[in-house]
C-alpha cells in the first residue's frame, strides 16, 4: 500500500512539475492573446495619439448610434456618435415640464467638448494592468503553487475589475448627477430641474433623464426615463474579459489540486 502511495505521489509531482514549467506559461500566453483581442475593442493610448494627426490610422472608427426606449417611449430621443470612451456628438430632445405646461427641449454635444465615459477608460486601464502583469512573468520560473496562485489571483483581480466597470455601474446620488462635470458639455445648458446621465450597463449604452424638484434644499426625483442601445464591441469586450477569467481559473484549479503533494514532499522538481 505504501508503494502505491509513493507511486501516486511521484506521478502527481511529475504532473505538478509539468504544470509549473510548461503548461503554466502556455496558458498565460493564451490569456495574453485573449487580453490582446479584448484590447482591440478599445480606443488605445496609441490610437488617441494617432488620431491627433490622422484619423485614418486609428483602427477604431466613430460609431453613429440611435438610442431608443424599451417601450418606444417618447419622453426622450437621442442620436449620438460614440468614439472609444467619448460621446463626441449628440442631439437630444426631451419633454420638459414648466409649471403646468410641457415643452420640447433640445440640446446637443459637440466634438470640441465631448462627454467622457469614465467606465470605459477604467475598464481599459484594468485590462492594461493585467496584460502588463503577465508580460513581466513571460520567462519567469515559478517555484511553488503558492507563488503561482498569488500571481494568478493578482491578474484575475485586474481582469475582474475591468469587467465590473462595464457590467456594474456605480449608482450615483442625485447630487452627483447634477454636479457631474459632464453636465457642462450640453449646449444649450439643460434646465436646472433636469439631470442627464450617459452610462454603460453590460453591453448597453444608456441615457437616463431625471426630472428634479427642488424644495427647501431638498432634491426629489419626480420621474426617470431612459433610452438605450446595445453596442456590439462592448459585448465582445465583456465576453473576452470573462474568457480570460475562465482560462486563469481553470489553470488555478489544476495547480491547486496538486498542492497537497507539494506540501507533503521534499521533492518539488521531479525529472520525467
Amino acid at each position: 500500500m505504501a508503494g502505491a502511495d509513493i507511486e501516486e505521489e511521484i506521478c502527481a509531482l511529475k504532473e505538478l512539475s509539468w504544470l509549473l514549467n510548461e503548461e503554466l506559461h502556455h496558458v498565460l500566453q493564451q490569456v495574453q492573446y485573449t487580453l490582446t483581442e479584448c484590447n482591440q475593442r478599445f480606443l488605445t493610448d496609441k490610437d488617441k495619439e494617432s488620431n491627433k494627426d490622422d484619423s485614418t490610422v486609428c483602427h477604431i472608427k466613430p460609431q453613429k448610434i440611435l438610442l431608443s426606449g424599451p417601450n418606444g417611449t417618447a419622453h426622450i430621443k437621442c442620436v449620438l456618435t460614440l468614439f472609444g470612451d467619448n460621446i463626441t456628438e449628440a442631439d437630444i430632445n426631451f419633454k420638459h415640464k414648466q409649471g403646468n405646461h410641457h415643452s420640447l427641449f433640445k440640446t446637443s454635444i459637440h466634438q470640441s467638448l465631448p462627454w467622457k465615459l469614465q467606465q470605459i477608460q477604467d475598464a481599459y486601464n484594468h485590462l492594461k494592468s493585467a496584460a502588463y502583469c503577465i508580460s513581466l512573468k513571460e520567462n519567469y520560473a515559478f517555484k511553488s503553487v503558492r507563488e503561482v496562485t498569488l500571481f494568478i489571483d493578482e491578474v484575475m483581480e485586474s481582469i475582474k475589475k475591468g469587467r465590473t466597470c462595464l457590467t456594474f455601474p456605480r449608482r450615483k446620488s442625485v447630487e452627483e448627477l447634477l454636479n457631474n462635470q459632464n453636465m457642462q458639455v450640453f449646449h444649450p445648458a439643460v434646465p436646472n430641474t433636469v439631470a442627464l446621465s450617459f452610462y454603460i450597463h453590460t453591453s448597453k449604452l444608456i441615457l437616463a433623464l431625471y426630472q428634479i424638484h427642488r424644495n427647501n434644499q431638498k432634491i426629489e426625483v419626480l420621474s426617470r426615463h431612459q433610452v438605450e442601445c446595445t453596442v456590439k464591441w462592448l459585448n465582445e469586450a465583456i465576453m473576452l474579459f470573462t474568457l480570460a477569467i475562465q482560462q486563469l481559473q481553470q489553470l488555478k484549479d489544476k495547480i491547486q489540486s496538486l498542492q497537497y503533494f507539494e506540501e507533503t514532499s521534499h521533492f518539488i522538481n521531479v525529472k520525467s
